[in-house]
């Protein structure tokens, strides 16, 4: 019986990247000796070592900060290569002396002698930029081993760090540039002089660069995606193009007015106006700015006002600088929905004597996302710009697996054509086996398996060229959301090793102990399985078992394994279709108006299968990010709302004026 245990494997954080050597396809180009071919369609190639050549040498280079390597090799056994060492060297010290100890031959490569397939896998310490990996046989007498595969996954350090023991920002050994390591926590902290760890220049920076942003629950400086076009005013060169003073409601021309550096000095009773003339769509504006107060008792308080929104902005970072011309510096950095020909508007409020000045303005344009020509929300595109593709309100530039191209702009994926539907799995869709193991199959259990799975013309399947006894995989669902289908999509491949009789072997495909299924089996060809049935259980364990005719060598393996449920309405517990008339149970929410609707300033979120909280100030919103309507006392600009012309109480959490 076999019963899908994977989740010690999969418990590392894996990195997106991978070193890798000899894959199938390039494997005959780069090596042209000492190949072996397998006899199944001439689609499985292995560079191999024998009594003649008994070891074999690869030189990787790992650029990235790391504290330990994943290696993944996969192994073809020939001959009598039970209980013989295959040495394992990295960087000239024997790692481990692999062994196999029993033998579970299958004839798929060479049927005069004893030949098994096999995926090694280790964890090592490695903290070093280059990396030799030596294979070895010890005593390579009637044993051949084929190399193919190799998969090297560096488990990387925290960002802060240049070199660590792990993964945390607690496990730095040293830092990067301008960091300092503080012994008694083992962390990297940027000196106040420069207090922004850039991830981009790996580095402390005294501001984030222009084309990053600073995130405050990271503590760092990130690309922004999002952010497709600047505008850049007052760096090197002072410019006056639409630029405006403005004093007692009258505005007029800036004139040429430069302080150490700083374009001011204003009063506190003149305000900075820009006035925002572009072509492009955008969703909102982040603004960025250095304030510099002079003469100042306090500190004063800095808005940004953009059309009739009007914000204290709260500084990233303050520094005070003293001398002849001391000032206080203060970094400001806001993002605000705005529109094509907004104006932008920066003043003070504070000690009647403070003079201030402004430098290094930034405004970046922030679409919804990337590559988006016009967004439906903050979240989601309805039109992406040429050269890219719709993708469920992404823009790609091709389409992803389980979709295909539609109208020729959009990649429509399969859940699209069932209305409501949830993906719940996705699964054996990726060669490289980090992925192929992390992508939720924690769950996933087999006896007598490799879990690694077979590689075999370009793809790699669950199981496939492994196993010569009865297969069984066995996957558990457990607390599903109401729902009232399973769709179930897989493609399988079938082995037949040998043809000593007529009868036909076969696959059940079951579900909760039902057969929904049987699949025939078909020699070396692969099958595109598809199977919807009724279900109503939060719970769901799905099988798919070998059904062997005697005397036969057979195997299976499965991939792109695909898995979805159709769910019922919001708000409704239990049904037996997408309607409100098929609701068997309404959920009971303190927030629903009728048990069938949330009420005005709550929206359903499907994960945690309740009415939530739109966001601030909001009364209907399509997502937590995305405002339809708001509430009394604010005002909508772009997809949020604002409290105009005054601020949020943090505790009534009511729009009050500013003093």
């Amino acid at each position: 019986m076999l019963i899908f245990l994977v989740s010690s494997l999969i418990a590392y954080s894996f990195s997106l990247t991978v070193y890798q050597e000899l894959s199938e396809k390039s494997l005959s180009q780069v090596i042209q000796t000492n190949i072996k071919t397998c006899s199944i369609l001439n689609k499985i190639d292995f560079y191999f070592i024998n009594e003649q050549q008994p070891q074999s040498n690869y030189q990787f280079k790992i650029i990235e900060p790391h504290y330990a390597i994943d290696l993944y090799i996969d192994f073809f056994l020939i001959d009598s290569y039970t209980d013989q060492n295959v040495n394992i060297f990295l960087d000239n010290i024997l790692i481990e002396q692999y062994q196999k100890h029993q033998k579970y031959p299958i004839p798929f490569c060479d049927d005069q002698v004893d030949s098994e397939m096999y995926t090694y896998f280790t964890t090592y310490s490695h903290f070093q930029q280059d990396l030799n990996l030596l294979i070895q046989l010890e005593n390579p007498t009637k044993f051949i081993l084929g190399i193919r595969n190799i998969q090297i996954v560096p488990k990387l350090c925290h960002d802060t760090c240049s070199q660590c023991i792990g993964p945390s920002e607690n496990h730095c050994r040293s830092c990067v540039l301008g960091a300092q390591l503080d012994r008694k926590t083992n962390k990297c902290i940027c000196p106040q002089t420069s207090p922004f760890l850039s991830i981009e220049h790996n580095q402390c920076s005294i501001k984030c660069d222009i084309h990053d942003y600073y995130d405050n629950q990271l503590k760092m400086c990130l690309p922004d995606k999002n952010i497709e076009q600047m505008q850049l005013h007052f760096w090197d060169v002072y410019v006056q193009e639409n630029w405006t003073i403005i004093e007692n409601e009258i505005e007029s021309e800036i004139q040429d007015k430069i302080y150490s550096n700083v374009v001011g000095l204003f009063s506190i009773n003149q305000a900075l106006r820009y006035q925002f003339n572009n072509s492009n769509i955008f969703q909102s504006l982040r603004i960025r700015a250095d304030i510099y107060i002079f003469s100042s008792l306090v500190n004063p308080d800095i808005f940004i006002q953009v059309d009739q929104i009007k914000i204290n902005t709260k500084p990233l970072h303050t520094q005070k600088i003293t001398g002849q011309q001391g000032y206080q510096l203060f970094q400001i950095d806001q993002i605000i929905d705005s529109k094509q020909n907004s104006k932008i508007t920066f003043s003070l409020q504070g000690d009647p004597n403070t003079r201030w000045g402004i430098r290094e303005v930034v405004f970046n344009q922030v679409n919804c996302q990337s590559a988006c020509q016009q967004c439906y929300s903050k979240t989601t595109c309805q039109l992406c710009k040429s050269g890219y593709l719709l993708y469920l309100g992404q823009c790609v530039q091709s389409c992803p697996k389980y979709s295909q191209l539609y109208n020729e702009n959009t990649c429509k994926d399969v859940k699209e054509n069932y209305p409501n539907s949830e993906i719940i799995m996705r699964a054996f869709d990726d060669n490289l086996i980090a992925n192929f193991l992390s992508k939720n199959v924690s769950t996933l259990a087999s006896q007598n398996q490799n879990y690694y799975g077979t590689y075999y013309d370009g793809i790699r399947y669950l199981g496939g060229l492994k196993d010569n006894f009865i297969q069984l995989y066995q996957k558990s669902f457990f607390q599903l959301p109401p729902h009232y289908q399973i769709i179930v999509q897989f493609q399988i491949i079938t082995f037949e090793f040998n043809e000593i009789n007529s009868m036909i072997n076969q696959i059940e495909l079951i579900a909760d102990n039902t057969t929904l299924k049987i699949i025939d089996s078909k020699k070396n060809q692969l099958q595109a399985i598809h199977q919807e049935f009724n279900h109503v259980s939060n719970n769901l364990q799905l099988s798919l078992l070998s059904l062997q005719s005697q005397n036969s060598i057979f195997s299976f393996g499965i991939s792109n394994l695909n898995i979805m449920i159709s769910r019922c309405n919001p708000l409704c517990k239990s049904c037996i279709g997408p309607n409100d008339s098929d609701c068997l149970e309404w959920i009971y929410d303190q927030n629903s108006n009728d048990q069938k609707k949330c009420k005005n300033g709550f929206m359903f979120d499907i994960l945690k299968q309740k009415c939530v909280l739109c966001p601030l100030g909001c009364q209907k919103c399509s997502d937590q990010k995305t405002c339809i309507l708001c509430e009394t006392n604010f005002v909508q600009q772009g997809n949020s709302c604002y409290c105009l012309n005054g601020q949020v109480d943090d505790f009534t959490l009511e729009c009050t004026t500013y003093a």
